[in-house]
């Protein structure tokens, strides 16, 4: 089953083809990144105009609506919708540190991570409870 994402703002889809495609900013400089949609498969593509190094955070944003994605449940995280057919949207957080794999994926009661640095946010409460 293909992994659909969208913006939590605007429900713009945020992969039209084989890549999401998220609007990037650090400090000053700006950029495109491209991740693969599959939870738990790190690798990006990003132009060497914007160069990033392992350990920086990165501000995320839609590249439709330009509104900031990062999320309301932690601030090292950023926060995109999975949308598949015949299923409610799910929250989709992932860590905005570059270089850092942790990703989670939320259906409203349970919490699935992935990735090697997922235990960094063992102590995120994502429901606000």
């Amino acid at each position: 089953m293909k992994w659909n994402y969208a913006c939590p703002h605007c429900g713009a889809t945020l992969n039209p083809h084989t890549k999401v495609i998220l609007a990037a900013r650090r400090g000053k400089r700006r950029g495109l990144i491209l991740l693969s949609p599959q939870p738990g498969n790190y690798r990006s593509i990003i132009h060497e105009s914007f160069p990033l190094a392992g350990g920086e955070m990165v501000e995320f944003s839609c590249p439709a609506c330009g509104h900031a994605l990062t999320s309301a449940a932690a601030s090292r995280l950023a926060e995109i919708l999975l949308v598949r057919p015949g299923q409610p949207p799910r929250r989709v957080e992932f860590s905005r540190v570059y270089g850092e794999h942790a990703t989670f994926i939320l259906d409203g009661e349970n919490v699935v991570p992935y990735g090697d640095d997922a235990g960094v946010y063992e102590r995120v409460n994502f429901f606000g409870c």
